[in-house]
């Protein structure tokens, strides 16, 4: 797998097409936009200009609002008005045509809402004769209407205070009532009654007459202001259907306008052109789509399109976008986790769905329980998503394939004998517990092989980069390799063949010396790019004893993560093994349970086993892929490619 060439591209013209070449680079949807300039260039400067299409893009909204419509994307086209001015003055016309009924509207419902307080307030004093006109002009004794809670209405009896009160109503936690005090004593009374939570009510000025004759008169005056409001509400209907079209076109055009003028930040205006009115933009495509890009901007009379290598711009990093095909793709979440690779590096994508997909179905091998990860994957897509389900189907089957090795089948270790019997396949299948010494050391074996295959990646990756010391002298480059390489060899062949490979020749030219080209690496790399020698990489100074002392460190380093991360694949075959030893526990529960409940447990066994054990694997393998395989060879710090776009979106911030 590889990674995406790219384009840089440059598109200039005259001001006035600047926002349909944005257009164009938007419909593309493969355009990734770069700032003109840098800054500190005396060829132009980046357009910084307020967003005036903003506030009538908010304007619009809540006019849209307001008489009940819903924006959705339109062709707009055919609309010529561009200029925040031209635009500004439609609104404004909507605005005074609908501004007579909106007025109207909001004085009916303004009144509604007063009526309709009065009303809830007043209903609660049913019963009530007398006029309240003449309750409030008393000259020498105050009126309060309120509400007091249910607890506190017994209590009103124990107090020998000048007032009297009268219940209205009564309800599970209220007593809605009236009490008359002396003038000259209200303040005292009042709180009194405040002491006891009583919620006064304000009844308002043109409530006049008795409680019966109040609300008669409020409901008939809400009758005839509800049957207004209904006919202006009809009104602004009929305007709403009679120019839904024209709003539409109207709101997706300032809505485009809008966000097209946030993508002018990045845009420059060149100087030395009449009057300053020449744009350019700045950005990357990929090279295999120039022509069909080009084809978008012939209608464009001033436009020019230019491309250059990606590298042509050194203001400018090219970014990454990795291709993949079917099988790899839905990896490429592992890659972005741990960080894109940059432009010139290279695509780890395949490398990554090959062996997280072999170790987990190593670690994790049950064909039954493969096909549910397998069939779940399926059923779960949209749950999931296209990436997570896509990893989980292809692990799923490495996980059967693998099962079927092992004879697993929901734990049944004995179920699949048979098959291999009648095959004649007498070496299969591989029984865990029979053969854990083979696992393990096949585990070690694996870790081996990857750690080779990932050093030789990075040897790969230092000379596209022309980084000799990465390539040569690093611990994962050449030197590394022949002197891990070579360890291993001389340890297993003595240790398990009795072979006497460490010899005096052997250890010094395959050990020694690639441990001295790492401890002089720097140096070393520095003679082959620079031609001469220099012991610290920046060029700073750096005396004898600090360069011995710093790399010895180093050295040990090295030397101790070669066997750590070697030591670090038993896991793998741990992981084996502890799989086989929960389903061997599942399946001794079965045993002791009564016929009825063995089905039961068996289920719930085997999903609580490919829960926990299968997120473990998942993160064990994500640890085994980044810290003892990515670290050797992958730099990420890539920049994402980011293709602008302009979704149309209804919702405006207010």
């Amino acid at each position: 797998m590889a990674i995406e060439k790219m384009s840089l591209v440059s598109i200039t013209g005259d001001m006035e097409e600047l926002d349909d070449a944005l257009q164009k680079c938007c419909d593309s949807g493969f355009f990734h936009i770069e700032p003109a300039f840098s800054g500190g260039e005396g060829r132009g400067h980046l357009l910084n200009e307020k967003n005036e299409y903003e506030a009538i893009l908010k304007r619009l909204s809540q006019f849209v609002t307001y008489v009940g419509l819903t924006p959705v994307e339109t062709d707009h086209s055919s609309l010529s008005a561009k200029s925040p001015d031209e635009l500004s003055a439609m609104c404004d016309e909507l605005e005074n045509e609908l501004a007579a009924l909106k007025d109207k509207k909001q004085e009916d419902d303004q009144r509604i809402s007063e009526l309709s307080a009065a009303q809830i307030q007043i209903e609660h004093l049913k019963g009530m004769n007398s006029d309240f006109q003449q309750l409030f002009s008393c000259k020498y004794v105050s009126v309060r209407i309120g509400r007091l809670p249910i607890d506190n209405y017994s209590k009103l009896e124990y107090y020998n205070e000048n007032f009297f009160f009268v219940p209205f109503e009564t309800s599970e936690n209220f007593c809605w009532e009236m009490y008359f005090c002396p003038e000259s004593e209200k303040e005292l009374i009042d709180d009194l009654f405040r002491s006891m939570y009583f919620e006064r009510i304000m009844l308002p000025r043109y409530v006049s007459g008795n409680a019966d004759e109040a609300l008669a008169r409020i409901n008939d005056e809400l009758k005839e202001l509800k049957a207004s409001s209904a006919e202006t509400d009809k009104k602004i209907s009929d305007f709403r259907n009679s120019r839904e079209k024209e709003l539409q076109v109207l709101f997706s055009k300032v809505r485009f306008l809008s966000d097209s003028f946030e993508l002018r930040r990045n845009v420059g205006a060149i100087n030395g052109r009449i009057g300053n009115r020449a744009f350019m933009i700045k950005g990357f495509i990929p090279k295999k789509r120039e022509d069909k890009f080009s084809e978008l901007f012939k209608q464009l009379e001033t436009t020019t399109v230019t491309y250059m290598p990606a590298d042509a711009d050194a203001s400018c990093t090219p970014p990454t976008m990795l291709k993949n095909n079917f099988l790899t793709r839905p990896f490429t979440m592992m890659v972005e986790m741990y960080g894109l690779p940059e432009y010139d590096g290279i695509n780890p994508t395949a490398f990554v769905a090959l062996t997280y997909t072999l170790l987990f179905g190593i670690m994790f091998g049950d064909l039954g329980q493969g096909l549910v990860l397998f069939l779940g994957s399926i059923l779960l897509n949209k749950k999931l998503g296209a990436k997570a389900a896509g990893m989980v189907r292809r692990v799923g089957l490495s996980s059967m394939v693998f099962g079927t090795l092992y004879g697993s089948f929901f734990g049944y270790e004995e179920l699949l004998d048979p098959v291999f019997e009648n095959l004649g396949i007498d070496f299969l299948p591989l029984k865990v517990f029979r053969q854990t010494n083979f696992i393990l050391i096949t585990a070690v074996g694996i870790g081996i092989a990857l750690i080779v295959i990932s050093m030789l990646l990075n040897i790969y990756a230092g000379f596209k980069k022309k980084d000799y010391e990465k390539a040569i002298f690093g611990c994962n480059g050449i030197c590394g390799l022949i002197f891990y390489s070579s360890v291993i060899v001389g340890v297993v062949g003595s240790i398990m063949f009795d072979m006497k490979i460490m010899s005096t020749p052997f250890v010094i030219c395959l050990i020694v010396i690639p441990l001295i080209c790492i401890f002089c690496r720097v140096p070393f790399a520095a003679a082959v790019k620079y031609k001469k020698l220099q012991l610290s990489e920046d060029g700073e100074k750096m005396t004898i004893g600090n360069f011995i002392v710093e790399n010895f460190f180093e050295m040990f380093e090295f030397v101790l993560s070669y066997v750590s991360n070697t030591m670090s694949f038993l896991r793998v075959g741990g992981f084996v093994l502890s799989h086989a030893g929960m389903m061997l526990v599942v399946m001794t529960l079965m045993d002791g349970a009564s016929a009825v409940a063995q089905p039961i447990v068996l289920v719930i066994g085997n999903l609580f086993v490919m829960a926990m054990e299968g997120m473990i694997v998942a993160i064990q393998i994500i640890r085994l892929e980044f810290y003892e395989m990515f670290s050797r060879f992958y730099d990420g710090g890539g920049k994402p490619f980011e293709p602008i776009s302009l979704k149309f979106s209804a919702q405006v911030e207010q």
